[in-house]
């Protein structure tokens, strides 16, 4: 894992700080970063901040350029970052009190300065987030096919079509889901047939294909190798042919289709989820 003395300093860097989990700042600042296609920016956690020394000592490891999303129930704490902030010219806010003031005059009553009390109220569900992590890992890439019917979302699809982070994404917000991947040639497991029968919804991610060409190639140059005359990986007519292999199938089993080109991950997200709740309908 990086740390911030690690990031490069012309890349976006966010860090979070929280005297809770800093759940609910990253996801807030994660929302946001999805607007502007850079779903992918590092973010840097900080949390169980609760002393002035701890935030004082966190501060010290972020030199500009950062931007600071915090969370803090203790006015103290507030304070003191704002002006911490303002004197080490770091960018930051507060992604809570804003509202604070206008709850506190509609429900006429006062916040309880209580740390980590926003994480409280996820406790219950913590334990099935993490149940759902494991089980999207040991269902990743193809693995652990005999029991797909314990899956609740099955994605599928050509190499290089999102299906792991997807999968990640969708595992910590509480769902397992299971990677199938397509392979030309290749028939898939029995019991993805068995799984779709039993009502688990099973989606195909394609891409357009010339952006597939540019992901699979710019992946040799990442591995340090160039490819040749004869990988199909990155042969572009043979990438159609997947994609519409792909496609046929999903068409042939009624498979809902999403298109991934240019989406950020939480997109994806967002939609599978909306197909999911209609299949429950």
């Amino acid at each position: 894992m990086k740390t911030p003395e690690d990031a490069s300093p012309h890349q976006e860097r966010i860090a979070v700080i929280s005297d809770g989990t800093c759940e609910t700042a990253e996801n807030y600042v994660r929302a946001i970063l999805a607007l502007f296609n850079r779903s992918h920016a590092e973010i840097h956690r900080f949390p169980s901040v609760r002393l002035d020394s701890e935030l004082l000592r966190s501060l010290d490891k972020l030199q500009p350029p950062f931007l600071i999303a915090y969370t803090f129930a203790t006015e103290k704490l507030r304070k003191l970052i704002w002006t911490e902030l303002k004197a080490r010219g770091l960018f930051g806010f507060d992604i809570l009190y804003p509202a604070i003031p206008l709850f506190a005059d509609f429900l006429r009553s006062q916040p309880h300065e209580k740390h980590g009390m926003l994480h409280s109220t996820q406790a219950v569900n913590y334990f099935e987030r993490m149940e759902a992590v494991e089980f999207t890992v040991k269902h990743d890439d193809g693995l652990r096919m005999n029991d797909l019917f314990e899956a609740q979302i099955i994605l599928t699809g050509v190499s290089r079509t999102s299906k792991t982070p997807t999968s990640m994404y969708l595992a910590h917000k509480g769902y397992r889901v299971a990677n199938v991947p397509f392979v030309p040639g290749v028939q898939p497991p029995d019991s993805l047939w068995k799984a779709h029968e039993a009502g688990i919804a099973v989606v195909l991610l394609t891409i357009d294909a010339g952006a597939l060409e540019k992901i699979r190639r710019s992946r040799f140059h990442r591995l340090g190798t160039a490819p040749n005359h004869s990988d199909t990986y990155v042969d572009f007519q043979i990438i159609i042919e997947e994609l519409e292999a792909a496609h046929q199938m999903a068409r042939r089993h009624s498979w809902p289709i999403i298109d991934v080109t240019n989406k950020a991950v939480e997109e994806t997200a967002s939609e599978i989820l909306l197909l999911v709740d209609a299949k429950k309908r």
